[in-house]
């Protein structure tokens, strides 16, 4: 049974697909999850190991060095950094890109930390993995209205259990709680005066604070528990603990030291809205599943409902997406219905009104439909879905066109409706199918690849080979039944400017066909030498008006002078024209407000300020102050002010790597580099993470000395530790929840230098002063000691000036470094856009052999020929000619939209090319000379052609103009590339035709081989 027969017999159940389909894409657009942009795998995790008390060197030795040996065995990890401080390890673990089941990843890295674990020292905390860091609050909120940190959190911890029962709350992250713990501060005068230390008092605690179950009593009927009460459970039963002193007195505990809950110290990370102390709730969605604008709603509803509850106290919205998500795709939807109406009005123009209106009906219907199972898989609405549909758009009428022309054009040679309807569909139905194949067989590549880059801008390859299916399907199994009631013969319309363009063709063919191919040939070889002269950029930065400033002092820094010096600059950012509000996080960088702005591991010595500006214009206001002021009134600080960025997040458009295992050559190395880096124009804000040291007191104890007396070096060194950080002493219950007592002075970690030659251990009562034991000598000690992928290494970051490109920064650095070479066996690894940019592409290219493979199947399946293949695939590179030049012209440098562009191009200029051959053919088998053929195929082709190009130009002219800073280069590109492909389509395919081909023998069914001769043909 034929098609058409099917599809007549059918046609009721078609008419009705269509519609549901189409009912199903409107349902989808009401009810599918919405986002800004896509969400990207779990594949970045920061591990984070703590041993107080322990050095940087001895961090590296007994966890640093242990872990990494354990973690180099699991293979899914891509890149390993780790930083040894005073404390603490922290490991930034990023999975390889081919990774999409993480969860099992993060599985096998835990049982490696759990081998690791085995060889640690006793004293080492638990490990703490967050596999979530690529997680982004849909909304921040700022609790405040007191300076009291621990009623602010106390607050926020209940607003935290009031908002996880809004409906798509994942769970809710808090920053800026200070740890509380219970504060025994002794007074040194009365210990000393009584000749009892700190540990008397921690033995005293723990053995009246143990929480010893009282066990059941059975009498018969019943259990009976009994509570023995051996906690502390009032701050009033532990003043009036009794302390018994050498002499057996009892005091109590108050008359020895203050007792207070207060922040643990040293002080943990702290947030500020606009000056005003806060603690801020970051509220994470659950992902893929939640319409970011309809949950704002909800949560703004809730947030109504208990405000009351917890006046005087504000809750603020501090950051709130689904403004933006709204804002975004109601812009990128208006750019969409604008797209549809200029194609619907071009093919209005050019087919007539009752044609045109038919090829524009296909827009709605594809446009539905391609949503419809997009849902049906598990899409999500964000940008990069609706650029995919815009880009679509103009290609996705081609197929119509040609069905509806065809249907036309055997109406207007007297045939019957259904007749033409029939040989319209077998005729084309095959071709059809194979220009299809070859346009997705293009985006295939894109579709296939991994990596960040991939899951960011997949939305667009999968967007539009659903719409080409769609197109395919609608045009070959639905338009011609429409056609069949809806049209009639009429008079051929032309595409204007196409007949008199064709005709110049023609004679280009007959008289200068060879110098017209020569003449290409010239000019993509000057475009290709344009190549490494071309501005790269892998992404540009983002649209929105807000700038990031980080702010980080030398190592050793508290966080009280981080945060004195970022209150300085939040205040004076505030004061300026143009700032709306500042958002301060003070020992980590915070939350992170947007998809590509990366967070560094807490530190006290870091601080990050989010500011958001009137205008988008501002932002350059801002940094450009940064830049010229700020900075030289905080010569301590290290200043990088930049605006969001788009695509993966990065560190820093410039980053290079130096790796060596002596600590001197690096830092020799890294003095040079920095030098050579300083001396290009271009950069800003040039900046290392180089250990400069951290001051530390060595303390050297004479064993001699100290074993005379009876004492240990465990005792000397936890003296020390008590009078400074202080002695845990267990547990207290606070609200049901247990925090640390800890005995220890007055002056905690303020204490004075001069302070710790002086304290003292008691032995049989008598004071004896530390420094009879031990002699303490300033010094310097590593402070940080970072490591990739286990090799040493230091960090070379830079930013870029307007109009600067990473590529010819790093080119001009290398050939520095060329002249002035770098230690013998110093590596140098690239990281930031250019690592980005070489990671994207490389996932292209290894994809790349798929699409080659299919797109060639498709044009052997059409053409059965050798020769013609080649002369498709020979039009390839005529995707890339237009768009240089179209760069150049509009000042935009060569980045990954770009390449989005070239892709998109290969699959129309492919099909362009596979549309001329066909009449080629045609008209060669039917008895023309090639050179006839030719000819007719371009009168024939050129308006269907110019015609597709036009809808393609014009449905993204929207796109182009638009205020976004992603898109109108990914539009330009296509735009001028496709103007100038077009026109070398038209030249370089008649003329490889005249040059390749040859008149085929008259064709006999009893000839034997002739379809062998044909295929090579």
């Amino acid at each position: 049974m034929s098609l058409y027969r099917l599809l007549t017999r059918y046609q009721r159940f078609v008419f009705g697909f269509a519609i549901l389909m189409m009912l199903a894409g409107l349902v989808a657009y009401g009810s599918m999850a919405r986002q800004e942009d896509p969400s990207f795998p779990y594949r970045v995790g920061i591990l984070k190991v703590v041993f107080p008390g322990a050095s940087a060197d001895q961090i590296e030795k007994l966890i640093t060095e242990p872990l990494e040996e354990e973690l180099a065995q699991v293979e899914e990890i891509k890149q390993l950094e780790t930083i040894s401080r005073d404390n603490v390890a922290v490991f930034t673990i990023q999975l390889q890109d081919r990774i999409y089941d993480t969860d099992a990843a993060w599985d096998r890295v835990r049982r490696a930390m759990e081998r690791a674990q085995r060889a640690f020292p006793d004293g080492v905390s638990e490990m703490e993995l967050d596999d979530r860091r690529m997680d982004i609050p849909t909304v921040v909120l700022s609790v405040m209205g007191d300076n009291d940190p621990i009623l602010l959190a106390d607050a926020a911890e209940e607003i935290k259990q009031h908002l996880l029962t809004v409906p798509g709350v994942s769970r809710i992250e808090i920053n800026g709680a200070p740890e509380k713990e219970l504060v025994i501060a002794t007074d040194e005068t009365v210990l000393h005066q009584l000749g009892i230390n700190r540990q008397i008092i921690v033995q005293h605690l723990q053995q009246r604070n143990a929480l010893v179950p009282g066990g059941l009593i059975n009498n018969g009927k019943r259990f009976i528990r009994i509570n023995t009460q051996s906690d502390v459970q009032q701050l009033n039963d532990l003043a009036l603990l009794p302390i018994t002193l050498p002499n057996g007195q009892r005091v109590p505990l108050n008359a020895l030291a203050s007792i207070r809950i207060e922040p643990r110290e040293p002080l943990a990370a702290q947030t500020f809205h606009n000056g005003e102390r806060t603690v801020s709730l970051g509220v994470i969605t659950v992902r893929g599943q939640t319409d970011t604008i309809a949950f704002g709603e909800g949560l703004r509803q809730k947030l109504q409902e208990i405000r009351p509850q917890f006046a005087p106290l504000e809750i603020r919205e501090a950051f709130f997406q689904p403004t933006y998500v709204k804002q975004r795709l109601d812009s990128l939807q208006v750019s969409l219905m604008i797209s549809a109406g200029i194609i619907a009005v071009i093919v209005l123009l050019a087919l007539g009104w009752r044609t045109g209106l038919l090829v524009a009906l296909v827009l709605p219907v594809v446009a539905l439909i391609t949503l419809a199972v997009y849902n049906m898989g598990g899409g999500i609405l964000h940008q990069i879905a609706v650029i995919g549909i815009v880009i679509s758009l103009g290609i996705l009428v081609d197929n119509a066109i040609v069905i509806v022309e065809s249907i036309e054009t055997q109406l207007r040679l007297g045939l019957s409706r259904a007749e033409a309807v029939k040989q319209s569909i077998a005729q084309l139905a095959m071709p059809l199918f194979s220009s299809t194949g070859t346009t997705i067989a293009a985006f295939i590549p894109l579709l296939l690849s991994k990596g960040g880059t991939a899951d960011f801008t997949r939305g667009i390859p999968v967007m539009i080979v659903l719409a080409m299916i769609t197109s395919y399907v609608i045009s070959v199994f639905l338009l011609p039944l429409v056609a069949f009631y809806w049209l009639k013969p009429g008079k051929q319309k032309a595409v204007p400017g196409s007949h008199w363009i064709a005709e110049k063709l023609v004679v280009l063919q007959q008289h200068y066909s060879k110098r017209a191919l020569l003449g290409v040939l010239g000019l993509m070889v000057v475009v290709m030498a344009m190549v490494p002269f071309m501005k790269m950029q892998f992404f540009p930065s983002a649209d929105r008006n807000q700038v990031v400033i980080d702010l980080e002092l030398p190592m050793g820094s508290p966080v009280d002078y981080t945060a004195e010096l970022s209150e300085r600059l939040e205040q004076q950012l505030l004061a300026r024209d143009g700032v709306k509000s500042v958002m301060r996080s003070v020992g980590m960088t915070g939350f992170r407000y947007f998809y590509n702005l990366s967070s560094l591991p807490d530190a006290p010595n870091r601080a990050r300020l989010m500011v958001n500006t009137q205008t988008f214009a501002d932002n350059r206001k801002v940094i450009d102050w940064i830049e010229r002021e700020a900075k030289f009134q905080m010569p301590e600080a290290t200043l990088v002010a930049k605006p969001l960025g788009q695509g993966p997040p990065l560190p820093a458009p410039i980053v290079i790597r130096l790796q060596h295992a002596d600590k001197d050559v690096l830092t020799a190395a890294t003095h040079q580099a920095l030098k050579a880096l300083y001396e290009i124009e271009g950069t800003r804000t040039i900046r290392t993470n180089m250990d400069t040291g951290i001051a530390e007191l060595q303390l050297n104890i004479d064993d001699y000395s100290s074993a005379e007396l009876g004492i240990q070096r465990p005792q000397i060194t936890g003296e020390i530790f008590g009078q400074v950080r202080g002695l845990d002493a267990g547990q207290y219950r606070y609200s049901n929840d247990p925090i640390t007592m800890r005995v220890r002075s007055l002056s905690g970690e303020h204490t004075g230098l001069d302070r710790v030659p002086a304290l003292y251990l008691y032995q049989e009562q008598q004071p004896i002063p530390i420094q009879t034991m031990a002699s303490i000598q300033a010094a310097v000690a590593d402070s940080e000691i970072y490591r990739f992928n286990g090799v040493p290494t230091v960090n070379l970051y830079s930013e870029l000036q307007p109009g600067a490109a990473f590529n010819q920064i790093l080119a001009e650095f290398f050939a520095r470094i060329e002249a002035q070479p770098l230690p013998a066996g110093v590596k140098v690894v690239l990281g930031g856009e250019s690592e980005g940019s070489h990671d994207a592409n490389a996932a292209i290219l290894k994809t790349a052999p798929i699409g080659i493979m299919v797109m060639i199947f498709f044009m052997l399946l059409e053409f059965n020929s050798y020769r013609r293949l080649l002369m498709v695939l020979t039009t390839i590179p005529l995707a890339a000619v237009g768009i240089l030049p179209g760069l150049v012209l509009t000042g935009s440098p060569f980045g990954f939209q770009s390449l989005l562009g070239v892709i998109a191009l290969v699959g129309i200029v492919v099909n362009n090319a596979i549309v001329l051959l066909d009449v080629v053919d045609t008209e060669m088998h039917g008895g023309k000379s090639v050179l006839e053929a030719v000819q007719q195929a371009i009168r024939q082709r050129t308006a269907p052609i110019l015609l597709t190009t036009a809808t393609t130009i014009l449905g993204l002219l929207p796109l182009a103009l638009s205020s976004s800073t992603l898109w109108p280069p990914l539009a330009w590109a296509v735009i001028s590339g496709l103007a100038m492909s077009t026109v070398l389509t038209l030249i370089v395919v008649p003329g490889l035709c005249q040059l390749l081909l040859r008149q085929p023998p008259p064709q006999h069914p009893t000839q034997s081989g002739s379809t062998l001769e044909s295929a090579t043909a």
